[in-house]
């Protein structure tokens, strides 16, 4: 588990731009490229509502254009990219980010967080002791301590 001091925080409401700032800036501090969303959960209380990586903001930034793929094929044209860029970045990061869809207890088994990463495809799942969260299971930390018991 990761506590959650390694990560960079951005609210469900920040634009994509907001985002990409963050993410630069993580990246340039060698830090997990990795935000974490916050926002309003029961009672107003601030939560983890999602998680934002490199792939999301791409294809988060892209979609319209992905999108319109989907229905009627490619078609480029010089400065697409550019234009896509532009008109994306104002999404709110709530419309792009990894949504969570699980949380695992502290004092449970790691064979749980591998079935919750699983199930639901992610990579990060929040930790939480007495409804509060506590830090961030990543895969990488799975496979860290599978390299301890078996490249021992």
């Amino acid at each position: 588990m990761r506590s959650l001091d390694q990560y960079c925080y951005i609210d469900e409401d920040e634009n994509i731009q907001k985002a990409l700032v963050a993410m630069s800036n993580v990246r340039k501090e060698g830090k997990d490229q990795c935000l974490v969303v916050l926002g309003a959960g029961h009672l107003e209380k601030e939560i983890i509502k999602g998680f934002v990586t490199p792939s999301v903001l791409v294809f988060g930034l892209l979609s319209h254009f992905l999108k319109g793929v989907q229905r009627s094929g490619p078609i480029f044209w010089e400065g697409q990219f550019e234009t896509e860029c532009h008109e994306g970045v104002n999404k709110r990061v709530g419309e792009i980010m990894l949504p969570v869809k699980a949380y695992v207890k502290e004092r449970e088994m790691l064979m749980e967080a591998v079935f919750l990463l699983d199930k639901y495809k992610m990579d990060f799942l929040p930790v939480v002791k007495k409804e509060e969260a506590v830090g961030i299971i990543h895969l990488d930390d799975i496979l860290k301590e599978i390299y301890s018991i078996i490249l021992k």
